[in-house]
């Protein structure tokens, strides 16, 4: 690089100095910055390279176009026009259809886009008569991807359907909106004051640590940690740190392959999709539990690779019970230091499950009479004492369906036997004694050896749990 500084004070003197009777010393001086340009072209064609080895691709694309920028030669065009396929998990030597299964409505818009700049540098590069035969397939190959796109519906409504743009103000009011996780929403605005203190620090000049939000979630099933990591994504993309703001929600079967070799790509097709907002795992403890051969440490070295290398546009949040994240994080070292941010999500209690169970038969267009409220929470208290595992928002939402199948089969048994109906939107008693009814036999057939320990109660056809 001190040989492209010397070429840059070079091409100062040149303006400050040029005179017409040395133009043969200025020739002399354009070829030296010619032959220059060319090694620096040479040099980042290399790098490029070595990046692809090393399966970086975001990076191998930036150094071709830096060769590209010293020194523009038809092959670096046609390779720069890969890196950009690869860069989105796309391969012009794949049929079609292999590389659909890359794109989805998260990532088509810029699939779309890379597609273009490949067609304008592959373009360029048939200018060279070598070129011509593997460039004439690459673009024929990008107008039959691109006809695929166009047939598939969901992308293309993916791409027709702008997304809303939140504010921050908007997305932390939505936080606060949630019933209940208290502790939660605390610990997302401190993370949200830190990264505008932070941001404030950079403008000013003042040296900043580097912002690494990978998250772990640890809580049990139906305590919100979906519904809170999809409002951070949004807060992200609020502050500028994440481009798209989505969330893309994966398991175990979405990231680790049967065969050796292939999980790394699998894992790296997600990790794609997800790029520019935050990829959640949930259970990720699964991935390391599997009997025989087990591929689940590839996916986590793969994913770790990637927090790293790709930490500015990308957010990773891992999630699952309280006891195994723990572990699992404890277990593997790649894991400890890149996670920051750990945040428990309690169990909701009794009465923010009752508020949550009023806002979704809100949402569902339906009421409540009081008699039939103060029945559903003493269900909700045996189910709750009954299972520690309960499902806490889950369980409302398993408890609202069974009160609305009662509520349909009581309408139509009534209307098949001509007498009133009642009203379409209200839950009552009645219904609630049919849900009831049918809980009874639900639970007889799976708990029958555990009666001798349940005693009567006016509610879930008389069983209660003992205390």
């Amino acid at each position: 690089m001190r040989l492209f500084h010397l070429l840059k004070k070079t091409e100062g003197f040149i303006e400050q100095d040029i005179n017409l009777n040395h133009l043969d010393e200025l020739q002399k001086l354009i070829q030296i910055e010619s032959q220059i340009k060319g090694k620096l072209s040479y040099w980042k064609a290399t790098l490029a390279f070595n990046k692809e080895m090393n399966g970086e691709y975001d990076s191998a694309e930036n150094e071709w176009l830096a060769a590209l920028s010293f020194f523009p030669l038809p092959h670096y065009y046609m390779q720069y026009a890969h890196a950009v396929l690869r860069n989105k998990n796309l391969y012009a030597n794949k049929d079609i259809e292999e590389n659909m299964k890359s794109i989805s409505k998260y990532n088509v818009a810029d699939v779309k886009k890379s597609l273009k700049r490949v067609r304008s540098a592959v373009k360029v590069s048939i200018v060279d008569d070598d070129m011509r035969e593997s460039g004439s397939y690459v673009l024929t190959w990008i107008e039959e991807l691109e006809k695929a796109i166009s047939d598939d519906k969901g992308l293309i409504e993916a791409l027709s359907t702008s997304k809303k743009i939140i504010s921050l103000e908007e997305s932390l009011n939505e936080l606060n909106q949630l019933i209940g996780l208290d502790s939660v929403k605390k610990k997302v605005k401190q993370i949200s004051d830190w990264i505008t203190f932070t941001q404030m620090r950079k403008e000013q000049g003042f040296k900043v640590d580097s912002i690494s939000l990978h998250m772990v979630f640890s809580g049990q099933p139906g305590t919100g940690k979906t519904t809170v990591a999809r409002i951070i994504a949004n807060v992200y993309k609020a502050m500028g740190i994440l481009k798209k703001g989505h969330l893309v929600e994966v398991g175990r079967s979405d990231l680790v392959a049967e065969y050796v070799g292939q999980t790394a790509i699998k894992t790296m097709k997600k990790i794609k999709e997800a790029e520019g907002g935050i990829l959640f795992i949930d259970e990720a403890y699964s991935l390391t539990r599997s009997q025989g051969n087990d591929f689940g440490i590839e996916a986590i070295d793969t994913l770790v690779k990637e927090m790293e290398d790709n930490r500015q546009n990308l957010v990773v949040i891992l999630a699952g019970y309280p006891d195994e994240m723990k572990q699992f994080i404890e277990v593997n070292p790649g894991l400890q230091s890149r996670f920051k941010y750990h945040i428990h999500f309690p169990d909701y209690s009794i009465d923010e499950l009752m508020q949550i169970h009023q806002l979704l038969l809100k949402k569902k267009q339906y009421n409540i009479t009081n008699q039939a409220s103060k029945s559903v929470k003493k269900i909700i208290e045996y189910m709750v004492r009954a299972k520690s595992n309960h499902g806490n928002g889950r369980l409302v939402r398993n408890l609202i369906e069974d009160e609305i199948l009662s509520k349909a089969a009581y309408v139509i048994e009534r209307k098949q036997s001509q007498l009133p109906i009642g009203e379409l939107d209200t839950i009552d008693e009645i219904v609630i004694d049919k849900m009831e009814m049918n809980l009874k036999l639900k639970e007889d057939n799976e708990k029958m050896s555990h009666q001798r320990d349940i005693h009567y109660s006016p509610h879930l056809g008389g069983i209660l749990h003992g205390t």
